[in-house]
């Protein structure tokens, strides 16, 4: 389904994920190397660079153009709240407050004032204490009317916040604020980072930002769901990019799924489950499952990086298949004239062979893919085609000999 409701997420979806790629270009892009970054700490993000507090509420949009920001805008007051809301836990004096916005601001209003850190802000400051008390002057109106939905609903709590701080809060706030219009949208961020690594190749320069973004990702999730700190820090970055640069220029395979999981969604060739139901190996099914998906996407991911992979990966088909058959031909000897269950068990110790033996014994496809996922999963991959197999029939049984 290609359509969205009225009650769509996409949006604060895309929000979410706009702050994530939003602080890997922001922190890509500081040259101090203590500087580190957090995501919806104090703020959407938050970095601490040279002693400094930066304070960045987010607003984005994929319009082709957002309407201008002016000092009655929802974005504007939204903003404000959220950081009166952190005033009690900021140091202000060592604190920079940053509205990051893909719009632009309206020519007309005083918000420009906030693009020059020298600017005077009095006129600005003026202009939003009379935006606020109108908004709760009509609000108040249209409540002694005795009318239902009271105006301006999305920026009353903001307005009455801000009204109700001291004069010098006010000044004080709005001394500390920068504003960053025009930015670039989500689509454009890989794309803008990829620029900026200048010390590579410019071949290479769209696959090092695209292998930095899904290790960035990780981060992200893991810093969520408690599994890391939520600080991450430049350095972090800087070693991770150094690492695929390092891979890129010395040929290396990146073994990007020993330890990931398939989607729930996977569902894995009906050969793999026939090769193992032929050998009543039922246990083993989600484990052959995993590791044949890994490995697939192993393949298929270094195949389409870098072509020339494609042969290796080739020839260590062959030689996976050439190990195997020497057990398999062992055993299909010793099985014949055996009852079936024999068959079956010398099966099951021909796939434990290949699961637990084979990846400590057949030398790596590469010295950098140390995971025994791969040789299991690849011996899976290669019984789709039959080109190995557990039971000593399952050529017959299965119908690859005919």
């Amino acid at each position: 389904m290609n359509g969205t409701s009225s009650h769509s997420a996409d949006d604060a979806a895309l929000g979410f994920l706009y702050q994530a790629q939003y602080a890997l270009l922001r922190l890509w892009n500081e040259t101090v190397d203590d500087a580190v970054i957090y995501l919806e700490t104090l703020d959407d993000v938050t970095l601490v660079s040279n002693g400094e507090i930066i304070l960045e509420q987010l607003k984005h949009s994929l319009s082709e153009k957002p309407a201008n920001l002016t000092s009655a805008s929802v974005n504007v007051w939204k903003t404000i709240k959220a950081w009166i809301d952190v005033l009690p836990d900021l140091d202000l004096s060592k604190t920079t407050l940053h509205l990051v916005t893909v719009a632009a601001i309206s020519p007309k209003s005083k918000l420009i004032d906030l693009l020059d850190e020298n600017a005077d802000r009095a006129e600005l400051l003026a202009e939003l204490r009379e935006e606020a008390q109108r908004v709760l002057r009509e609000r108040q109106e249209a409540k002694e009317k005795g009318e239902k939905d009271l105006p301006h609903e999305t920026r009353a709590k903001a307005c009455r916040a801000f009204i109700e701080l001291p004069d010098s809060k006010q000044a004080e706030i709005l001394s500390k604020v920068r504003l960053k219009p025009g930015q670039i949208n989500i689509r454009l961020i890989e794309d803008e980072l990829a620029k900026s690594i200048t010390s590579v190749l410019s071949k290479d320069r769209a696959h090092i930002a695209q292998l930095l973004v899904e290790w960035w990702n990780r981060q992200i999730i893991h810093a969520h769901c408690g599994k890391r700190a939520k600080a991450i820090h430049r350095f972090e970055l800087v070693s991770r990019y150094t690492q695929i640069v390092a891979d890129i220029e010395h040929d290396t395979l990146v073994d990007h799924f020993a330890t990931e999981l398939p989607p729930g969604t996977y569902k894995s060739h009906p050969m793999v489950g026939r090769q193992i139901e032929l050998i009543d190996a039922a246990s083993w099914h989600q484990r052959a499952v995993t590791n044949e998906w890994r490995a697939r996407e192993s393949r298929s991911r270094w195949s389409t990086e870098n072509p020339t992979w494609r042969e290796r990966i080739s020839q260590y088909d062959t030689r996976l298949t050439e190990e195997w058959s020497y057990k398999h031909a062992d055993m299909s000897e010793a099985c014949s004239g055996q009852s079936d269950d024999i068959k079956k068990q010398k099966g099951r110790d021909l796939l434990s062979w290949s699961f637990f033996d084979a990846p400590d014994k057949i030398e790596p496809l590469a010295p950098s893919v140390t995971s025994p996922s791969y040789v299991r999963g690849t011996f899976h991959t290669l019984s789709v085609d039959g080109r190995v197999g557990w039971h000593p029939d399952y050529e017959e049984l299965l119908g690859f000999k005919k």
